[in-house]
């Protein structure tokens, strides 16, 4: 009796366990391809623009206080500072001037300008041919 039952149940599972499954076949919608993602990177720093009253020191070229536009390379809070700064741009064959704020900085500019596109592509030459300036920026003279 024992053995019967066994036999029985091996039977039943081989019935049901052998038995082939009858599945639907999937569908599959073809996945529409996409363009891969393209991102620019610009390594480059955006330019820091600061509008400021501005002014020429006693001592400096006036001529530099006709413009709108300057490329500032360095700004200090002592003017001898800025003259030390100055010579250094002078020796590395640049034309500086220096302007004060009124706070009372002083901004050491290499060019100035009537136009403010050009003297923002100024500032990106001067970034990229001179690495140790990656931190120039361009000074906004505000009207009075």
């Amino acid at each position: 009796m024992k053995i019967l039952k066994i036999f029985f149940i091996l039977s039943l599972a081989f019935v049901f366990g052998c038995k082939t499954q009858h599945l639907m076949p999937e569908t599959t919608t073809p996945e529409q391809m996409k363009e891969p993602e393209t991102t620019k990177i610009d390594n480059a720093p955006k330019i820091v623009v600061k509008e400021e009253k501005v002014s020429v020191p006693d001592g400096e070229e006036k001529s530099l206080d006709s413009k709108r536009f300057y490329v500032i390379l360095g700004s200090f809070g002592v003017y001898q500072n800025a003259q030390k700064f100055k010579n250094q741009l002078m020796h590395e064959g640049f034309y500086p001037g220096i302007l004060v704020n009124e706070n009372g900085l002083y901004r050491v500019c290499v060019d100035s300008y009537d136009d403010e596109n050009t003297a923002r592509q100024k500032v990106t030459d001067i970034r990229d041919k001179y690495k140790q300036f990656r931190d120039a920026w361009l000074l906004i003279k505000k009207e009075n």
